[in-house]
């Protein structure tokens, strides 16, 4: 990737900042800094996380892009409202998730699922050109190959983002990056470790609709899919805290 001279650093640095950012980030989002609190000094917070302190102000900027943070002079770094957080950046969703998906969580995730993907599988079997039908075909039987679960998650991203890219809707292409970062962590939390055997079966009855051009065999087919979807998800979410 291209970075411009003013911000190139070593990989070790960007490393560093990255994972103060996603320290402080897990703890702002378990609650631990709840909202309108600020957060400790500089000094104190690049001790702790044993980062510079250029480390740790590229950090807050990095949370401050996310919405879950804001810096000024007279109060310090505060603790944003959650109605702040970008909740579909990747790293925020991943975040959310890392003490396990709770169970509200995952009812969000797949209202969202729900209100996108199977008008995005009708609109693709009625509008995908040759060409995108056939990667539609590609990215299912990669995902039908795959034998280990990073490789069948990578090919479902694959499969849903041909999908997207298919229903030919400028407006919904634009949203793909929030779309693929929900779908990311959707996956993760509804495999839970393993390749169920039902994954594969479930998607040739969303993918062979939209390849044969039926619009509502594909809409049906997805919602069916993302039931099963929400099961397994919901089978190992955790309950939320009170």
């Amino acid at each position: 990737m291209a970075r411009s001279a003013g911000r190139a650093r070593s990989g070790t640095s960007q490393t560093r900042h990255s994972q103060a950012a996603a320290l402080i980030g897990q703890r702002i989002v378990a609650g631990e800094w709840p909202v309108g609190v600020a957060l400790p000094t500089e000094a104190d917070l690049s001790r702790e996380l044993d980062v510079s302190r250029a480390s740790l102000r590229e950090a807050i900027k990095l949370l401050a892009g996310k919405g879950l943070l804001s810096s000024t002079p007279r109060r310090g770094t505060i603790v944003q409202p959650h109605s702040n957080w970008n909740r579909l950046d990747v790293d925020v969703l991943v975040w959310q998730t890392s003490g396990g998906a709770t169970k509200s969580f995952v009812k969000d995730l797949f209202e969202l699922r729900r209100m996108i993907e199977p008008e995005a599988a009708a609109l693709a079997a009625e509008r995908a050109t040759p060409e995108q039908r056939a990667e539609v075909a590609d990215t299912f039987r990669a995902m039908e190959a795959a034998t280990e679960v990073q490789a069948s998650i990578d090919a479902d991203l694959a499969f849903h983002r041909a999908i997207v890219k298919a229903a030919n809707n400028v407006l919904l292409a634009a949203f793909q990056p929030a779309i693929e970062a929900s779908l990311a962590v959707s996956f993760t939390v509804s495999r839970a470790g393993q390749i169920h055997p039902h994954i594969v079966p479930m998607h040739r009855a969303v993918a062979e609709p939209i390849i044969a051009g039926d619009a509502e065999g594909a809409r049906k087919a997805m919602n069916v899919l993302l039931d099963r979807s929400e099961s397994d998800a919901a089978s190992v979410a955790v309950d939320d805290k009170t």
